[in-house]
């Protein structure tokens, strides 16, 4: 919901829910789209007994059994070219879920790739490479990374912080931390150059005493230290950052409500469901083997990242396919372009045998959101479908017609969602 709503949906919702306007950079422009929230609980997705604890498997069961009964009920959609797109914590429910479909073609014939966006998709590498561009995007204390490296790191600045933070002692404690260093600067984790609302409750400057209850959850602060926080402040320290929120009153109102046919027993919608992100058993380390089942596969596998992501960065994702992947050089890193601006250059991509690496120039981690870099990121979704130079050019989409009456937005974007119009 948080992708069809701030990212590539039809729709942008705007003024805390009072306004809907039409996305010229919606990808429903050219492919059918399905959005499905994972794991059920959260968003508007349910399970239908009181389940709370899911693992990584689990999941892309789930997915996979979702998106098989999808094509049951919708077989004239079967001779569409399929693909499966995700971002962040996608960097592991999109891959799994590939991987599955990739063995089991009969039931999906036309699966032709996935697409992941700043995705997490190693815990080691992608920690390593957070501390190290904070560190060289000046969010980061000189005096407390120096304190790391002298007492932890002998003296070598770019050490394995990973398996420092996951033990437990001084210089995990420290190394923990200083990882932590974006949420006290008042900027978006999630997008370097915007900004957020610092919670009032939090001590600044940060020590090594603080509750880490205190800052940002999420899946990767089990990932990462193997220990569960208690869930007494749970969402007390979550950044309040702009534009991520205006969406909700809208989905939660009762008349979309009615119009989603959301069962009264679902609770309201909210951004994170954190009694599900408490159990939530993360299982793998890295997604090398289920890169390389859908790569082996001969499907089209491509990354992109906004290079403005402090949660999960282009490094992470250009060392996991150099380092961990190694897969053979095919084009070296070129710009990608807009020729109908200056400058032209949008990214750079980076071709490897059987992965494209590209990056969206000044884009966060929703980089097709509409204060980051929406054009852009449609212009590479576009180029990636039609399998051509992401430096083709894309057209501005017509405009809104502004007479359309509210039940008509309901009523499209119910096609959308249920039937899939292009």
């Amino acid at each position: 919901m948080e992708g069809l709503f701030i990212e590539m949906g039809p729709f942008r919702v705007r003024n805390n829910g009072e306004e809907v306007n039409r996305n010229p950079w919606t990808w429903n422009r050219i492919a059918n789209i399905i959005y499905l929230d994972a794991p059920a609980g959260v968003g508007f997705s349910y399970y239908n007994t009181s389940k709370k604890v899911f693992t990584d498997d689990e999941v892309a069961q789930d997915n996979y059994d979702a998106l098989k009964l999808w094509f049951q009920n919708f077989p004239e959609r079967k001779t569409n070219d399929f693909y499966i797109a995700g971002e962040s914590y996608g960097g592991t429910y999109v891959p799994m879920l590939s991987s599955k479909i990739s063995k089991n073609s009969t039931d999906f014939p036309q699966f032709k790739g996935m697409l992941v966006g700043n995705g997490c998709v190693d815990d080691k590498i992608n920690f390593n490479t957070n501390m190290m561009y904070q560190y060289y995007h000046a969010v980061m204390d000189e005096g407390q990374m120096q304190k790391v490296v002298s007492n932890c790191c002998n003296n070598v600045l770019e050490c394995d912080f990973y398996s420092l933070a996951q033990k437990n002692t001084d210089c995990g404690n420290m190394t923990t931390d200083l990882s932590y260093s974006i949420y006290y600067t008042g900027y978006d984790p999630y997008f370097l150059y915007f900004a957020c609302y610092l919670n009032p409750k939090l001590p600044y400057p940060p020590h090594e005493e603080i509750s880490r209850t205190t800052v940002l959850r999420n899946h990767l602060y089990k990932k990462v230290t193997g220990r569960i926080a208690p869930p007494m402040e749970a969402i007390e320290g979550q950044p309040d950052c702009a534009s991520h929120s205006d969406h909700f009153p809208y989905v939660n109102s009762a008349e979309v409500r009615r119009v989603l046919r959301i069962p009264d027993y679902v609770p309201e919608y909210t951004m994170c469901n954190n009694e599900i992100a408490e159990n939530y058993i993360s299982q793998y380390q890295t997604m090398k083997q289920f890169f390389n089942d859908v790569i082996d596969a001969s499907k089209r596998v491509a990354m992109f990242n906004g290079d403005a992501d402090t949660l999960c960065n282009y490094v992470e994702n250009s060392q996991f396919v150099y380092k961990t992947l190694q897969r053979a050089l095919k084009t070296p890193m070129s710009p990608w372009k807009d020729p109908n601006q200056l400058p032209m250059a949008v990214g750079q991509v980076t071709e490897y045998d059987g992965i494209t690496l590209i990056s969206i120039k000044g884009g966060g981690h929703f980089p097709a959101a509409t204060e980051q870099k929406p054009k852009e990121t449609f212009q590479m979704f576009q180029n990636y479908i039609k399998n051509q130079s992401y430096s083709t050019p894309v057209t501005f989409d017509k405009a809104f017609e502004k007479s359309a009456s509210a039940m008509g937005i309901f009523n499209v974007f119910m096609m959308v969602l249920a039937f899939l119009l292009v």
